[in-house]
């Protein structure tokens, strides 16, 4: 059975497209009306509301732009990124224009749905006034969807799900363990053709998804360090319906953060803190597919397939990425500018109006990425004119005005929102790296160099280090061989410019001193490696090559040479996932096989006792917590909080009047997490080994559920019962 392909709407019979976009828009104004006169139709809502902002506005701006005939990933990647602009800016807009006509509360559901569908409405006029005569729908074969290859890979989300439930409720990793044993086999698969090259991107989505929600639905609240406040802020804007852009925090200046989630929470009715447990990492999953496409345009299916494998296979995409909800949304944007970079299909023109809407929607995302990636192409910008090379050739950078435009988005959004806390917080860093560049290469100004440096807690570990030191060595040889032009890959100039100098922040993150810092080491690896991924492939392609050589033998078996390096990356991800230790008992690293991990990662009774601190202390008085524990507190935004600082005792001292909130750890194991002066290590203390055990025992206890405690201290001077850090009076 065949039908037209649902994902290529933009090339149906602009009849049958205007049909399903009003359907669509329709459920969702019929569905939210309901759920407002309190009838809720149970997932109906959620999908087509989903749908509606990730995927509508998007598909509906291509047949606008005359887009027609891109495949399959390339439209997906396009109408999402289109549709995620389109409701940021959609938001923004609201937020700007209707207080000056009496709505005080622009960012609530009633609004915005109406707002929204009306905007849809305009854009189906004008797709109909542009191109109504166009008509070229691809068919889709019903027998790809049901073949055995793709009902096999479309069960990884649901092992990754259940997996979840069991570790969270049942304390059982026995299918997460499975759902990562048979994701590693996956690229020796496809290097051995167990399944066709067509599936190849529906494959990276579905590892991309599975992975991410393997850590993601880890408890029922949000892991990780930035979330939490990016959550503070999205949950500020929602509450309030209106977004306070004068709040002079680097968080609230980020449109992904204080206008999408309260969107799609809104729009979807789920809850922000579900917003970004379920809704982000799944267009999160798509960068990995836009980098295959990316790849795949320069190399070939299976080079390209093992790239994006190996960006996935890096720990930081599934753990720490899914505590940074602006950089998921940011990455979006950035893999999108990419492909224009490598797309020969579009003209300039079109390049360019899209590169314009995905350069300030990057900006309004993250900082950090938007500054690395404005850099780069003002440097490639440079480079292309001093070179003189053709214009033919240049892609996106051949106009100098989207460059311009490029840098006024960056400088102007940055100064003007939020108080201007991200252009002085960056001024700061840039400050503090020149005023010590004499530490150059010194280990405990480089943050790089230090984790490179520092020895490994386990010999399993280590052997996890040599393999990315391999790794490393493998893209460094690969980005040698594109410079002096010994690669037999053919990568067009301008993604080699931006290649080159991604590698070339690797290095400073590893020489300057303060630089990694600002983002951290892992980050900048991860951010780079969204542009050398494919030199992995390349540089062993070329020790291959060399070696040959070397010893007079001729080896063209490239699948031969695929196979091997899809053998590595399995044992890599096995090692780097945490798989291997958790099953040896060495050191376990993952909070998602191992729930006696302490880790960002907080009980519904730690989140329900710092909710209860917040709704009745005195916000005037500070809070001190562990070091994992004050993170839930800034999320949930408990008054003045702060760690207890220390190595094996609290040097820190205790003001007269002081809370304490005390998290799972503390309360069932009695032990305490303190972080070091500077802030580099952490210690875990036991508490009645510590003379602060005797500030708790005087201190009233305000609050118990089991799971959680809090304390009120005040220093009774009169009676004289305990001295600053606590300890009693002889």
């Amino acid at each position: 059975m065949k039908l037209a392909d649902p994902l290529r709407l933009n090339d149906w019979k602009i009849r049958d497209f205007l049909l399903v976009v009003l359907a669509v828009q329709l459920t969702v104004v019929v569905t939210t009306g309901l759920s407002l006169l309190g009838i809720d139709i149970p997932l109906l809502r959620q999908i087509a509301g989903f749908v509606s902002l990730a995927f509508i506005p998007g598909i509906t701006l291509l047949r606008a732009f005359k887009m027609h005939n891109l495949n399959r990933a390339e439209t997906v990647l396009f109408s999402v990124g289109l549709s995620i602009a389109f409701s940021m800016l959609i938001g923004l807009f609201m937020n700007i224009i209707y207080p000056s006509i009496g709505i005080s509360n622009p960012i609530s559901t009633l609004y915005l749905t109406l707002t929204l569908s009306s905007a849809v409405l305009v854009l189906c006029v004008l797709s109909y006034v542009r191109d109504r005569d166009f008509s070229n729908p691809h068919v889709l074969d019903i027998k790809d969807v049901f073949s055995p290859s793709a009902l096999a890979l479309f069960l990884l989300p649901l092992l990754s799900v259940l997996g979840t439930y069991f570790m969270n409720y049942r304390d059982d990793n026995t299918v997460l363990i499975l759902l990562l044993g048979i994701i590693s086999v996956i690229p020796i698969l496809a290097m051995f053709d167990r399944f066709p090259k067509k599936l190849y991107p529906a494959t990276i989505f579905v590892i991309a998804l599975s992975l991410l929600y393997y850590n993601s639905l880890i408890s029922t609240y949000l892991t990780g360090w930035d979330i939490q406040t990016e959550y503070y802020f999205a949950n500020l804007v929602k509450s309030n319906s209106y977004w306070a852009s004068s709040i002079h925090n680097d968080y609230n200046a980020m449109l992904s953060i204080v206008m999408l989630a309260p969107t799609l929470s809104n729009i979807c009715n789920v809850s922000l803190v579900w917003t970004f447990k379920l809704l982000y990492p799944l267009l999160f999953s798509l960068v990995p597919v836009g980098l295959y496409v990316v790849f795949q345009k320069q190399t070939d299916e299976r080079s390209a397939f093992l790239s994006s494998f190996l960006f996935m296979a890096i720990f930081t995409f599934y753990s720490e990425m899914l505590g940074l909800a602006r950089q998921q949304i940011a990455e979006i944007f950035q893999v999108l500018l990419m492909l224009l970079i490598v797309e020969s299909n579009l003209s300039t023109t079109k390049k360019t109006a899209l590169g314009i809407i995905f350069a300030f929607s990057l900006v309004a995302s993250h900082y950090g990425l938007s500054y690395i990636f404005v850099f780069s192409l003002l440097v490639v910008w440079i480079i292309l004119m001093w070179k003189k090379w053709q214009a033919a050739e240049r892609g996106i950078v051949n106009s100098p005005t989207f460059v311009l435009l490029c840098l006024i988005f960056t400088f102007g959004w940055y100064i003007y929102v939020s108080g201007s806390s991200i252009f002085t917080h960056v001024v700061i860093i840039g400050n503090h790296i020149v005023s010590n560049i004499y530490d150059f290469l010194n280990p405990s100004a480089v943050e790089g160099l230090g984790v490179i440096l520092t020895g490994s807690s386990s010999p399993l570990h280590q052997i996890t280090k040599y393999m990315y030191y391999v790794v490393i060595l493998l893209i460094s040889i690969g980005i040698l061989a594109l410079v002096l032009k010994r690669t037999q890959t053919k990568l067009r100039r301008e993604y080699s410019l931006f290649s080159v100098l991604n590698f070339a922040i690797c290095l400073a993150g590893l020489t300057v001193p303060y630089f990694a810092g600002a983002l951290n080491t892992s980050r900048i690896f991860q951010i780079a490696l969204l542009f050398i991924a494919p030199f992995f492939v390349i540089g062993a392609a070329s020790v291959l090559r060399i070696s040959c050589k070397a010893i007079k033998r001729s080896w063209d078996n490239k699948q031969t040479f695929l196979k091997i390096l899809a053998v590595f990356l399995a044992i890599f991800f096995l090692f780097d996932s945490g798989l291997v230790y958790e099953i040896a008992q060495s050191d376990p690293t993952s909070i998602s096989l191992n729930s006696s991990i302490d880790y960002t990662r907080f009980t519904e009774q730690e989140v329900i006792a710092a909710q209860w601190l917040k709704d009745r202390i005195n916000s005037s008085i500070p809070v001190y917590s562990d070091t994992y524990r004050v993170v839930l507190l800034s999320g949930i935004y408990v008054g003045e909080h702060h760690f207890f600082v220390g190595e094996q005792e609290i040097t820190i001292s205790i003001q007269n009047k002081t809370y304490f909130f005390l998290g799972g750890k503390s309360v069932k194991n009695g032990t305490i997490l303190l972080i070091t002066p500077d802030g580099k290590s952490l210690s875990v203390q036991q508490l009645q080994n510590m003379t602060f055990y005797y500030t708790l025992l005087s201190s009233n206890k305000i609050y118990d559920n089991g799971g959680a405690q809090a304390y009120f201290y005040q220093y009774d001077r009169m009676t004289n019962l305990t001295n600053i850090y606590g300890e009693p009076q002889r």
